[in-house]
């Protein structure tokens, strides 16, 4: 798989899965803005070197995700970003190897500071000892990572942190919405090295939030995810954070 999605025809399953993520490139990149018509199926199948029902399965795929819409006697036409399925997670992947742009860089973290606070919270009441075994062992790895001066494992580690706390909150929507945190960390990462930010600044508090879950104190929990997030916004240039 090549880094611009450019198609590879090593078997259909591949050659659609490649389709795809083609033609979502060329709307995430906005070759195709929102109310395009996408060209002909006949030229469309040229360019793309695939047959017609090698297309039809790729834009029923994108129509699902909400990012192409059948117009009887128009074509398909391209939808606006509003109403795409954001967190679909290959809609996520995509708009982590193009520029996601700030909007929806805001957006994540926005979402992340209302879940993962009430994550932390539910966590310190539901918390297993083998969510506790979690959370310890991705500690570790951050810590050893920093150390080191790895911050790639560093990130690696601190999305499966993130990740255990959204399971130990033992919340069905919120464990649903790990492929959503994952990416917002990812992003952060990203953005944390273009700005030449030591991604590791927060590593006590993650043991301090640790200790919260331990202890059973569902506020102090709640609180010291808060405090995270909010050294996350700085070291991000959000919300006034330079």
């Amino acid at each position: 798989m090549t880094d611009d999605g450019s198609l590879a025809s090593r078997g259909k399953p591949r050659v659609h899965k490649q389709t795809v993520k083609t033609l979502a490139f060329s709307i995430l990149r906005g070759d195709f803005p929102a109310g395009h018509v996408l060209p002909p199926e006949t030229e469309l199948c040229d360019t793309l070197g695939i047959s017609r029902s090698a297309l039809r399965e790729s834009i029923r795929a994108l129509k699902d995700k909400g990012m192409l819409v059948a117009r009887p006697r128009h074509g398909t036409i391209v939808q606006p970003r509003s109403a795409w399925q954001l967190l679909d997670a290959d809609l996520l992947s995509w708009s982590m190897e193009i520029d996601p742009g700030a909007e929806f860089v805001l957006s994540l973290f926005e979402a992340r500071q209302v879940i993962e606070p009430a994550a932390a919270r539910l966590s310190a009441l539901r918390a297993t000892p083998d969510d506790l075994a979690a959370l310890e062992t991705a500690f570790a790895d951050m810590t050893r990572a920093k150390a080191a001066g790895d911050f790639p494992r560093f990130n690696e580690a601190d999305i499966a942190f993130h990740l255990a706390l959204l399971r130990a909150s033992s919340n069905v929507v919120f464990i649903q919405l790990s492929n959503m945190i994952g990416t917002a960390l990812a992003i952060a990462f990203r953005m944390s090295i273009a700005r030449a930010r030591e991604p590791g600044a927060s590593l006590s508090k993650h043991g301090d939030l640790i200790t919260m879950i331990r202890a059973r104190d569902p506020v102090g929990a709640e609180n010291m995810m808060s405090r995270l997030l909010a050294i996350a916004a700085i070291d991000l240039g959000l919300n006034g954070g330079e």
